[in-house]
């Protein structure tokens, strides 16, 4: 389980993620674990009680726990309650290493990879699930690695205690849509770095 990490759903063509430090550390290698295996799928639970995401225009939208998987698992949204009613009766423990990032800048080859077989990001039964060829989660796993060594850095951060990090902008095609998914915009959250906090913080 991610202790802070939130994935909303695409509204209008938009999909969100707010996560802390170490989480889009380890998000980012749990896609790097789900691009190695074409028989394995990655879920992410939601932490208790997960606030909803405050979206202009649209609310709230609440958070969804997530599943990630090669395309060529075959997986589809609709397979996974089976799957997971399978796993809670015959599941055992597994550790796995996730293998190394790596520089994330490889705009052009990505894109020439995602304009042809682009990710799909697809909400069914409750359930985000986000499917893509194994080169591509690799790159959004390393992108997301190198988000987070970004964020001690980032002035937002320690103005604000969150700040938007950046997006992927038609990198997904969602489900049952003919119009690709516009972005997929990463929010980080880490109230430690706001300096406010540490001025109201009382005397000990």
């Amino acid at each position: 389980m991610l202790r802070n990490t939130f994935f909303c759903p695409p509204h209008h063509q938009i999909g969100h993620l707010k996560a802390g430090r170490a989480d889009l550390l380890r998000l980012g290698a749990l896609f790097r674990v789900a691009a190695t295996s074409p028989r394995s799928a990655i879920y992410i639970p939601l932490p208790p009680d997960p606030p909803p995401m405050a979206l202009a225009g649209c609310g709230d939208t609440p958070a969804l726990p997530t599943l990630l998987a090669r395309e060529d698992t075959g997986l589809r949204p609709s397979d996974w309650p089976g799957l997971r009613r399978g796993m809670r009766r015959s599941s055992a423990p597994l550790q796995v290493t996730a293998p190394a990032a790596r520089p994330p800048d490889r705009p052009d080859d990505v894109r020439r990879r995602a304009d042809r077989h682009p990710a799909r990001f697809a909400e069914h039964a409750g359930t985000i699930t986000i499917t893509a060829r194994a080169e591509l989660l690799f790159w959004i796993g390393d992108w997301l690695t190198d988000l987070g060594d970004r964020v001690a850095q980032d002035p937002h951060i320690h103005r604000h205690g969150e700040s938007f990090l950046g997006d992927m902008a038609g990198f997904f095609d969602p489900g049952r849509t003919d119009r690709p998914m516009h972005a997929f915009c990463v929010v980080a959250v880490e109230p430690i770095f706001h300096r406010d906090r540490w001025r109201t913080r009382p005397a000990t």
